[in-house]
């Protein structure tokens, strides 16, 4: 690879994103962030990584037409990730995330060249209605049935503006019109995620030294993946060839572990003695989540290799450093 291969990252402001950027940098490409820019807390990050050397930031929309055209050609990389909005988005504003996903992924199929190398970051949540069915196994498979419930639904809505993307861009690629890879992702976590995910609350709230520590769904199960995992497990699925045209399960296949374990860990892990007290889990939230990685294994090697404990200790000693103020 050429010390100026350039890379695309599309949506790129978020948590994913920054971390993927900096990681692309190290392995010297010239990245490229296209994003609304309209977040609130992690605009320093963003404004960090802009003063990045090898970094450019670019306001656009990608729902816009315009921000496509105006998009120079000849990348050795293309990711569309978009992000993943929290909750309270997703159930305020639901017409916000099926729009953002459709219309980004129709104009990427209509704006990529043949021979572009995309990947597209999907969601686990697309099997969350399946799993609460009863019809979907945990650990999750790729070929397991998706299954879609009441659309009425915003966590309903939301996953499938998820699968209409994917099958958008796996149709496109299997017809030639790119090389894309889908990437599901479940349950990433790490440091500038913001504070409105599960994990990154804890850490704001330990910091804070909430009691009671209030835990929504403590029995609710999941395998929780760190980001720089997520990061070189997407840079490998790039480097795959067998992978173009396939959607492939981005996560850790560790032991399942109970959300309300995890705060205990974060509340030891910042020295705070304090009173966890349930509360009902989210609405829509499946009691358990976790991938199967076989397809991943099989396409890359890739191995999980940051255990809970000490990612959620990297994770916390970011929030403690950064929010305490």
């Amino acid at each position: 690879m050429s010390l100026k291969a350039r890379a695309l990252i599309l949506g790129g402001a978020d948590f994913f994103g920054l971390h993927l950027a900096r990681r692309l940098v190290k392995e010297g490409y010239h990245v490229v962030v296209v994003d609304n820019l309209t977040r609130g807390r992690d605009r320093a990050e963003v404004a960090a990584l802009g003063a990045t050397p090898g970094v450019e930031v670019v306001a656009g929309d990608l729902t816009d037409g315009a921000t496509w055209a105006a998009l120079r050609r000849g990348w050795a990389q293309i990711y569309l990730l978009g992000g993943a909005p929290p909750p309270r988005v997703v159930e305020s504003d639901p017409v916000r995330a099926v729009r953002a996903h459709a219309l980004a992924a129709l104009h990427l199929i209509d704006w990529a060249a043949p021979g572009d190398k995309v990947f597209f970051a999907s969601s686990g949540e697309v099997y969350a209605d399946g799993v609460e069915d009863g019809v979907v196994q945990v650990p999750t498979e790729e070929a397991e049935p998706v299954v879609v419930g009441d659309l009425a639904e915003p966590r309903s809505a939301y996953a499938a503006s998820r699968l209409f993307a994917e099958a958008a861009l796996v149709h496109a690629a299997r017809a030639g019109r790119s090389r894309v890879v889908v990437g599901r992702f479940y349950d990433v976590y790490g440091p500038r995620m913001g504070a409105d995910h599960l994990i990154p609350q804890m850490c704001v709230r330990a910091v804070r030294g909430d009691d009671p520590f209030r835990v929504k769904g403590p029995h609710r199960k999941r395998s929780f993946c760190y980001v720089d995992d997520a990061v070189e497990a997407t840079l490998r699925l790039m480097e795959a060839p067998a992978a173009v045209g396939e959607i492939v399960h981005i996560g850790n296949d560790a032991p399942l572990t109970a959300v309300g374990d995890v705060a205990r860990l974060v509340l030891r892990i910042a020295g705070v003695e304090a009173r966890v007290v349930a509360e009902p889990a989210p609405p829509g939230s499946p009691a358990r989540r976790a991938p199967d990685l076989a397809k991943l294994r099989r396409l890359t090697g890739w191995e999980p290799s940051v255990e809970l404990a000490d990612g959620l200790r990297r994770t916390f000693y970011w929030y403690r450093r950064t929010w305490a103020s």
